[in-house]
């Protein structure tokens, strides 16, 4: 594993869908994230791929992770992905985060999520700044 950022330690504790799905947080630091995933049978659909939801999944936490690492406690406020290529049973999802663009309420995040390193995914996401009460 990576560096993670004391943040998204915290945040993880409190956060259980990142264990329902199964994923890993590599690393997470510094407007970047890497968040993987074995794709096993609850993953897929009936045509025997990975079921668009949890690569978009995969995806959307490895952008909250990077994001949350610049604002902390920031939330998706736009999303976007490009399905390039199936992913099946078995397969090791990994899904990197990069920051292209941030300042104190935003940030922009670029994500490639690849099987055994062959890309299935482009995502881009736009984060913003939460009030807390």
């Amino acid at each position: 594993m990576g560096v993670v950022d004391p943040f998204i330690v915290g945040v993880l504790e409190n956060e259980p869908s990142w264990r329902w799905f199964g994923f890993t947080i590599d690393e997470a630091t510094e407007g970047r994230a890497t968040v993987s995933l074995i794709v096993d049978s609850g993953h897929v659909n009936a045509n025997e791929m990975t079921h668009g939801a949890i690569v978009f999944a995969v995806a959307d936490q490895a952008f909250a992770m990077a994001a949350n690492t610049l604002i902390p406690h920031a939330a998706t406020g736009d999303a976007q992905i490009h399905y390039l290529a199936p992913s099946r049973l078995g397969q090791r999802l990994e899904a990197n985060a990069v920051t292209s663009w941030a300042d104190a309420r935003r940030a922009v995040v670029d994500v490639t999520v690849r099987a055994d390193g062959e890309a299935v995914a482009t995502y881009r996401g736009m984060a913003r700044a939460t009030r807390r009460a």
